[in-house]
């Protein structure tokens, strides 16, 4: 799958927005690049990923990182660096390092970036439509997730207790939730960021039971390795069960659905 042509500019920088309330340690980190900007550091793919969602309202997988990923942000005029450098990248480096070419255009010069208050940057950017619905969504969230908290403070799937390490994951993903149904405490798990990885992806879900479902994607190394188990069981209530049937049928994925 490619990246589609119709993600803009735009759509990138909303992207950002939406990755900073969640908080950028809950993303799936980047091995060899990383998107510069308004000195943050961000992993050009989810970045990509979290843009395509704004833009055409579904989740995409199995696209390119390296130069496919890199590539479509530069020529978006985005600044992409070496991870943990400060070394910008060029089109297509990673072929050019193949072929003995470099492909790095100098470095970052920090004194040269301003300070950016991000009301103004948003001021800029965003419609009042827009600046309305980040406002609510910085509450909300924040309110949501304390809620959670004082509800159970622990992952629902493995039981950790550190608060630096829980995630407030909405069943129904946030972008396709009513406003009602995205401050609902039914329709969110405490999850630690494996699982929370696992759950927001669709490699696992659970049934009406509560007994988790696991994707016929996911091999036995992996399983082992993120702490999932045929044998896991969460309590649900109504509520929970009525957010879980719609995860099983648009989240979940499996051999035949995927």
């Amino acid at each position: 799958m490619t990246i589609p042509s119709n993600i803009t500019k735009d759509h990138v920088l909303k992207a950002i927005y939406e990755i900073n309330q969640i908080g950028i340690s809950s993303l799936r980190p980047s091995t060899k690049f990383e998107l510069f900007y308004k000195e943050k550091r961000y992993p050009p793919k989810e970045v990509i990923r979290f843009a395509n969602e704004i833009a055409n309202g579904y989740e995409l997988v199995h696209f390119g990182g390296g130069d496919e990923s890199n590539n479509f942000l530069i020529k978006l005029g985005f600044t992409v660096v070496l991870k943990d450098r400060d070394e910008i990248i060029e089109l297509d480096y990673t072929k050019k390092k193949r072929q003995g070419i470099k492909g790095t255009i100098g470095a970052i010069n920090k004194k040269e970036i301003p300070k950016i208050n991000q009301e103004d940057v948003e001021k800029d950017i965003l419609t009042d439509t827009e600046k309305e619905q980040l406002a609510k969504v910085r509450i909300g969230h924040s309110d949501f997730k304390r809620k959670l908290i004082d509800k159970e403070c622990q992952c629902k799937i493995c039981g950790v207790t550190d608060k630096h390490f829980l995630i407030a994951s909405h069943i129904k993903p946030w972008y396709q939730s009513s406003n009602e149904e995205r401050l609902d405490l039914d329709n969110g798990f405490l999850l630690c960021p494996n699982h929370d990885a696992l759950f927001d992806k669709g490699f696992i879900t659970f049934d009406d039971n509560g007994k988790i479902v696991i994707s016929n994607l996911l091999n036995e190394e992996t399983r082992i390795f993120l702490n999932v188990t045929y044998t896991m069981k969460i309590e649900v209530n109504e509520g929970n069960r009525y957010y879980l049937e719609w995860h099983r049928l648009h989240v979940f994925k499996n051999e035949q659905n995927y």
